[in-house]
């Protein structure tokens, strides 16, 4: 009796009672596209994420199977019953759009979208429990795909050109492309840090051509030492057409692909390697630069260099810096299991900006990232205002799910709950407005200031303690709480007095706020006559220490 590829499966699964992997499997998950911008455009002209499958059985209708990428719901899409879309020919391939688009664009367009930060994706029988393919993939670069080396083998890896619907296959310009070092910086001590916060030599690298360059596979080289930069990193070695990218000079490979060993320390020549090893894409020179400030090309990719007192890393050599308002990161969720939804009603992590101005500030232009080295990762549109606006003493959340789709609230990033990076940077897409880094984040717990735009950042924990949307509390005297040897305060805690360094106007207030001591010119404030309990000393300047009377 001929047994049907469809059929097959059926009878593996139900007489296995496993995975139709335990017999021949026939249908693969083949390759990957979680962020699309400019790669392949659906029927209906949209930039959608895709997932594609590769059958190397007999003809089959899919109709009936399930994709998802939800491990507690492998049912989530079931693909609909119309053969023109959904069957799959011998030794061939069918694509679904991943674009939350079922109910309106067609059976090969799915009821979710994927994520860019990386998650992992089902194919499941019919049967609704049976697995038939996964993948878990890392986050992607944009327009950068992640498929099986050939069509079904067992080895995945990143493609620069992707093949939708078409036979996997990578393509590399061995000669290299157009590209540029356009800034170098020896000594850094406040420019621009890594996603460590350390402060390391950088070399700016700049693609001036209409197309993404990942520098996978070139080789730097400086004086005569080389170092290829890895190809299983392309979040971190895309290079945008007519952006930049940062190298940095630390001897720390374990940081990243972009962390070179090598050294700037007495580097005069630095040369950029096609991935053929031998073909020089760009070559220069420098001498000694003073500490803070760089050299670099007058114009980006130009033939003359200066020396830039104010260096302008991942931005234009040319740019005109705009200071940004001083808006405050305020809150974050990176885990958001049950905490809050979104305006479809999913649960996705966000970003909260606070505005403690006493006007409104429109953040339209400003932008989002979740890397101090791609300052500009996430523009926020400027096409809806009112939307974007925050009124004096308020709040904004913006959800960062990777769903550009779904409104101007929405990064084109997802957060990590494991640790990360979140940045706010003004319209001049360099200048950084504010920043914080978090270890980890348990699910629905946020990080978040003690107060709103105060210093002091601390996890809530507990519902009634997470605010998205809304305050995280009013330090009671408006103060930030500063712990420096100029307003070192001693003993804390204390009986009978307290001491600071140097003669200040001071003010002495309880936790609800009430002043309750002051002096003029003092080292010193007597507290033996005080109930035992919390208390702020102020300085002149505003600024205090949380002191205990005991």
């Amino acid at each position: 009796m001929k047994i049907s590829g469809y059929s097959f499966l059926l009878f593996c699964a139900s007489f296995m009672g496993l995975t139709s992997n335990s017999c021949a499997q026939t249908l693969f998950i083949n390759e990957i596209v979680a962020s699309n911008n400019n790669d392949q455009m659906d029927e209906f002209f949209e930039f959608d994420d895709w997932l594609e499958i590769y059958n190397t059985g007999g003809i089959l209708n899919l109709s009936g199977y399930y994709l998802s990428d939800d491990p507690n719901l492998l049912t989530k899409f079931q693909i609909p019953n119309d053969p023109a879309l959904t069957t799959v020919l011998p030794n061939s391939h069918i694509v679904f759009w991943c674009d939350n688009d079922n109910t309106t664009q067609g059976a090969n367009h799915t009821n979710f979208t994927l994520k860019s930060g990386g998650e992992t994706v089902f194919l499941v029988n019919p049967d609704g429990f049976t697995i038939i393919d996964s993948i878990t993939y890392a986050p992607l670069a944009a327009d950068i795909s992640y498929g099986r080396t050939c069509d079904g083998c067992p080895t995945w890896q990143y493609f620069n050109n992707t093949t939708w619907n078409a036979d996997n296959q990578e393509i590399i310009n061995m000669n290299g492309e157009l590209l540029f070092i356009n800034e170098i910086q020896t000594v850094n001590t406040n420019t621009i840090h890594d996603l460590q916060f350390e402060y390391e030599p950088w070399m700016e690298i700049y693609n001036p051509n209409s197309f993404q360059v990942n520098v996978a596979s070139y080789i730097i080289q400086a004086n005569g030492v080389n170092y290829t930069i890895p190809a299983n990193a392309p979040t971190e070695t895309i290079i945008p057409a007519g952006q930049f990218r940062v190298v940095w000079f630390d001897n720390d490979i374990s940081q990243g692909a972009m962390h070179l060993n090598l050294s700037l320390n007495a580097t005069t020549n630095v040369k950029i390697l096609a991935p053929n090893g031998t073909t020089v894409v760009d070559n220069y020179t420098f001498g000694a630069i003073p500490a803070d400030q760089s050299w670099g090309r007058n114009v980006d990719g130009g033939v003359s260099s200066m020396i830039f007192t104010s260096p302008t890393p991942t931005a234009s050599n040319t740019l005109f810096v705009v200071p940004g308002a001083a808006v405050k990161i305020n809150e974050v969720m990176a885990k958001n299991v049950s905490s809050i939804t979104d305006n479809f009603a999913e649960f996705e992590d966000w970003i909260e900006i606070y505005n403690p101005l006493s006007t409104s500030i429109n953040l339209g232009g400003y932008y989002l990232s979740d890397n101090p080295e791609i300052r500009n990762k996430w523009q926020i549109p400027s096409t809806y205002p009112d939307s974007v606006t925050i009124p004096a003493g308020g709040w904004k959340l913006f959800f960062c799910d990777a769903d550009l789709n779904q409104g101007v609230l929405h990064a084109n990033f997802s957060l990590s709950n494991g640790g990360e990076y979140a940045g706010i940077f003004s319209t001049d897409g360099f200048s950084l407005v504010d920043e914080v880094q978090w270890d980890f984040m348990g699910g629905d717990t946020t990080y978040g200031r003690q107060y709103d735009g105060y210093n002091n950042w601390i996890q809530f924990t507990t519902s009634n303690t997470v605010t998205p949307g809304t305050s995280n509390g009013t330090n009671p005297n408006g103060v930030e709480n500063v712990m420096s040897m100029e307003f070192a305060v001693y003993p804390n805690p204390s009986v009978d007095e307290i001491r600071w360094n140097t003669p200040q106007n001071f003010r002495l207030y309880d936790v609800q706020g009430n002043l309750v001591m002051q002096g003029k010119n003092q080292v010193f404030a007597d507290i033996r006559k005080l109930a035992s309990g919390n208390y702020f000393v102020v300085f002149g300047n505003n600024k205090g220490v949380k002191i205990e009377k005991i």
